[in-house]
């Protein structure tokens, strides 16, 4: 199991951030290594939306499949997604503060299919590119581009 979090302060309201994490048709705008989305189940976002997500990683483009597990608006978003080398469950938590909003993403992932050093090779290459998705959010969100 591969656990890891990240932060980043947004000077949005909740709202405005949870509007845009929570409808993963918006991951293509500020996920690096999302190519597309395609939103497989009707109606508005909730436990038990699916998404199929391409995913170009490390040159290679692969099918995710995410369901959503937990939606509480303005606060929590949680989803699960498998596809490709890994499985993860992450989990989103804004709070509210002076200046914004303090999101928090907590995910669990699972290796599947690959040895040891790949899976430790992966996932410090995906800590890194998530970080810097997560300053993309902020730098999109703040310039209101999102």
């Amino acid at each position: 199991m591969l656990r890891t979090s990240f932060s980043v302060d947004i000077a949005r309201s909740p709202v405005d951030v949870y509007r845009v994490i929570s409808n993963h048709e918006n991951d293509v705008k500020w996920q690096s290594v999302v190519a597309e989305v395609q939103k497989l189940s009707a109606g508005p976002v909730r436990a038990g939306s699916r998404f199929r997500h391409v995913l170009a990683l490390m040159g290679v483009r692969m099918e995710a499949e995410l369901e959503v597990a937990e939606t509480r608006f303005g606060e929590a978003h949680a989803f699960s997604a498998s596809g490709g080398p890994f499985a993860f469950d992450a989990r989103v938590i804004l709070v509210e503060t002076a200046a914004g909003v303090h999101v928090r993403t907590d995910i669990d992932g699972r290796a599947r299919g690959l040895g040891h050093v790949a899976v430790v090779t992966l996932s410090h290459l995906r800590r890194r590119e998530i970080a810097a998705d997560h300053l993309r959010l902020k730098r999109l969100m703040e310039a209101g581009d999102l």
